[in-house]
Formats: structure tokens, sequence, C-alpha cells
């Protein structure tokens, strides 16, 4: 493939994930308290809750593996990750209000953020929520496709490039010290 050819195909999958990310958000905001209360519980190792399924069936066709098996298990488990931080913050998606900069204008510290950055399997999903968590205590707005990206992408190729972004984004709004 020429480079090109795979920076188009980059962009857009990035729209692609960008657009089911503010389907997603707009599901979530309008659900439900008792679904939006399910999804903020659910664990990426038992998405049993009805309220993802439905979200999945609605919003995830095309985006998860075709067929049973691993891949599509794995996908299922990062999906609902994403959406029970996406639920601690319903009502808070901003498109292209960037993870990283809300999270340094909200004052998340250095220290939390560089744990996020690192954190891979079982502890990435525990640092986004935790990062969701604090943004959702000072209600700050961003848009979810950052972190989305991070969980999604966790293990894979993509996944460099998006830890990347984040830090950019993050310390471009920090105050500079002399």
């Amino acid at each position: 493939m020429k480079p090109e050819e795979h920076s188009t195909l980059q962009r857009s999958d990035e729209r692609s994930l960008s657009s089911r990310v503010n389907a997603l958000a707009r599901a979530i905001a309008s659900g439900s308290p008792g679904d939006v209360a399910a999804l903020r519980r659910l664990t990426p190792d038992d998405p049993a809750s009805p309220a993802f399924w439905r979200l999945a069936a609605a919003h995830l066709d095309g985006a998860l593996p075709a067929g049973g098996g691993e891949a599509r298990e794995e996908a299922e488990r990062s999906w609902a990750a994403v959406m029970s931080g996406m639920a601690l913050t319903a009502g808070l998606h901003v498109p292209r209000r960037r993870a990283g900069a809300a999270l340094a204008q909200a004052g998340y510290s250095e220290l939390r953020f560089e744990r996020l950055l690192r954190a891979s399997g079982p502890q990435l999903f525990r640092e986004v929520r935790a990062a969701a968590a604090f943004l959702a205590s000072k209600a700050v707005e961003f848009d979810w496709t950052d972190l989305a990206a991070l969980v999604l992408g966790d293990g894979g190729p993509s996944a460099e490039r998006t830890r990347r972004a984040l830090a950019r984004s993050f310390y471009q709004q920090l105050p500079t010290q002399d």
C-alpha cells in the first residue's frame, strides 16, 4: 500500500470511529437513567447488560469482527470498557474537544496521565475509568474518540500513535515551566 493510501485509510477509520462515538454518546446521554446506570457498572469481562447489547446492536455493526470467536469477544470487551466510561460522563461528549487537553485543563496530574498512557489490558480499563470519573467530577466536556481509540487500539499497530496524540494534546495545554 502506498503511504498516501495508508494515510487516507487511516483518516477514514478515524472518521468512522468518531461517527460511532458521537452516535453512542448521543444514545447514552438520551438513554433511560436505568440504562445509563447499568452501563456505568459494566465491566469488560462481563458485558451482560441488556443496555450494552442494545447499543452494540444499534451502533457497532461493522465495528465488530464478523461471526463469533475470540476476536469478536475482545472487541466487545473493549467497547464495553468504552461505553462504561462514556456512561460516567453522559452529556459531556463534545466532538473535537481533545481528551488530553481537557484532562490538562481540568488539572489531571501528570503522574495519573502517565499511568493512563502506559497502561494496557485491564489496567487500561481502570485508568480510562479514573480519567472519565475525574472529568465527570469537574463537569469537563471532551471528545470520547481519543479515549475510545486508546482502548480499542490497545496492543495494536495504532496504539503508540494514539498515545502520542493524547500526550501532545495534554502537554500543549499545561502551563510552561521556566
